[in-house]
């Protein structure tokens, strides 16, 4: 690619399955153009000046799947140009120029995605013989022209009947005639930006009723502008469209008050991003499994509205203003609750979580302080991923919080501002398999007795906690441990590395310590399995006294 090269290479060897041949220069393409490849199953021309393309050009190449010719300028197609590639099952047109679906693609009949984005296409309607493409599963219209849809323009797609992908974002819709998607199934249908006004948006919703889709993506771009609205009906369309998974890249600011969520009750999976919501209403869902409320400016977390929700599974409430936890009530199926981003001050952490007993994941990062109280994950013997990190947090330092979370698997309290005083602090935790706790603080040699119960630990991170020394039995119970960074720290000796409990070591991070170099007896007994070993930005003593080292 971008070797400015005006034709194939005969030499290259005829065993080839991918050739990228994109960024070089090819304006006239005709059979005599590719050797014969017949193993070629791969083939990009993108950006290489074609604006030609002869019939039969890729006779030589038959057996090709994928074909990419995106950006180049092709002002003629042959009507036979891609006759020969039977085998062709992704074909890649973007900002190729074309007015029109209508290529002479009968023999493509093994054909799955045609990717024709940023065209000037100006109608959806597809040749009637794709009909019969039975393995047809994604056509990507994105940034075309299509300001109509009729419904004779969607006849192919009803007859297709079956699961696949719609892309018409970023298209200028003005009309959609009503019914027009009426009895079409559908995988994934993408309208993100793709009307012209928001007042477009609402008749165009509308016109989908009767339309089937398992994901529906509506909304904006994130680089679109917020608008105003002051249509509490404006999402009413979506109440007579069957869909099991919404997601909604707002860009609304409502002036009146909206229950954005009244017609989406019978999702299984809903995602809300970038608006701004004051507030959410108590929402009657019948089936939800995972709610996403992302960089909404919420400033409170939907615990009440979501309580008693005996079907949800997920909740993502990240990147708003929330400053408390709610209490979650008999919540019997909720494993994962990510609170990450948020403005989040508790003075009593964590049994506000008592009503969600098979709790597995939950994340309170980068929030300003969690305090934990006595006992803090009392009902939450089923948690294996808690993650604290860049979030201040008050009361670890004394305590043995988690005595009853035998299943932990991973616990981040990276840069969370503790200091560890108390040596039963991972009491509890015999199955813990990861411990990130960079740049936080060991009284005294507390660090010696630390990680004594943690014998299935495999990943520890200690970076950037201002450790001087580390006692050659800090690691003694550690046999399972592969990775340990202690990057960032004041250690001048690595002595501990020469322990015989160490042996399942395959990676050691010690940049930026202050080691100027490692004793004979250390270099004989490093980890046998030891394959990364970082010692980067150290003093490193390179004189004569240190040539076993050198």
């Amino acid at each position: 690619m971008g070797r400015n090269l005006s034709c194939i290479p005969p030499s290259i060897p005829s065993s080839i399955q991918t050739l990228d041949f994109s960024f070089n220069v090819l304006k006239h393409l005709q059979k005599t153009v590719f050797p014969v490849l017949s193993f070629l199953r791969v083939l990009d021309l993108s950006r290489c000046q074609i604006e030609h393309i002869e019939n039969n050009t890729f006779y030589n190449v038959k057996n090709l799947t994928t074909l990419i010719l995106t950006g180049n300028p092709i002002t003629y197609f042959g009507p036979g140009c891609l006759s020969s590639l039977h085998n062709l099952q992704r074909l890649v047109l973007v900002d190729a120029g074309l007015s029109s679906l209508q290529l002479q693609m009968n023999n493509l009949t093994k054909l799955q995605e045609l990717r024709v984005g940023t065209n000037n296409i100006q109608s959806m309607s597809l040749p009637s013989f794709m009909s019969t493409f039975k393995d047809f599963s994604l056509l990507d219209l994105h940034a075309n022209n299509i300001s109509i849809i009729k419904t004779d323009h969607t006849a192919v797609l009803r007859e297709i009947f079956r699961n696949m992908t719609l892309i018409l974002s970023m298209n200028l819709l003005l009309y959609t005639e009503p019914g027009a998607f009426k009895d079409i199934y559908l995988s994934e249908m993408d309208i993100r930006s793709a009307f012209v006004s928001s007042g477009a948006q609402k008749v165009g919703l509308k016109a989908l009723y009767g339309l089937n889709v398992k994901r529906l993506m509506f909304g904006k771009y994130r680089c679109d502008y917020k608008i105003m609205s002051s249509d509490a009906n404006y999402l009413d369309g979506l109440c007579f469209i069957n869909f099991h998974e919404v997601y909604y890249y707002m860009k609304e600011r409502h002036d009146v008050p909206v229950n954005i969520f009244r017609c989406m009750i019978n999702a299984t999976i809903l995602a809300a991003k970038g608006g701004i919501i004051r507030e959410i209403a108590n929402v009657p869902f019948h089936e939800i499994k995972e709610l996403y409320l992302i960089s909404n400016q919420l400033d409170t977390v939907p615990g009440k509205q979501l309580s008693h929700l005996h079907t949800l599974e997920k909740i993502v409430f990240t990147d708003n203003v929330a400053t408390q936890i709610p209490d979650f009530i008999d919540m019997p199926k909720l494993q994962c609750v990510d609170l990450s981003s948020n403005q989040i001050t508790s003075t009593s952490c964590c049994s506000f979580f008592s009503g969600t007993p098979q709790l597995r994941y939950l994340n309170l990062s980068l929030n300003p302080q969690i305090a934990l109280s006595v006992r803090p994950f009392d009902g939450l013997d089923s948690l294996e991923i808690l993650d604290f990190h860049h979030t201040r947090v008050v009361g670890m330092e004394y305590l043995s919080l988690f005595s009853n979370l035998k299943y932990l698997r991973y616990l981040d309290v990276s840069y969370s501002s503790i200091i560890f005083v108390n040596i039963y602090c991972f009491y509890g935790l015999s199955n813990l398999k990861i411990l990130k706790m960079a740049s936080n603080n060991f009284q005294g040699d507390v660090a010696r007795y630390l990680f004594n119960n943690l014998t299935f630990l495999e990943h520890l991170a200690m970076s950037y906690g201002r450790v001087v020394d580390l006692h050659p039995s800090s690691f003694k119970n550690l046999q399972r441990l592969r990775l340990l960074n202690l990057r960032g720290n004041h250690l001048m000796t690595i002595d501990f590395l020469a322990l015989p409990n160490l042996k399942q070591l395959t990676s050691l991070y010690v940049d930026k310590n202050s080691i100027t170099s490692i004793p004979l007896h250390v270099l004989q007994n490093l980890p046998t399995n030891l394959s990364d070993f970082d010692l980067s930005s150290n003093p490193i003593d390179c004189s004569c006294s240190q040539t076993d080292f050198i």
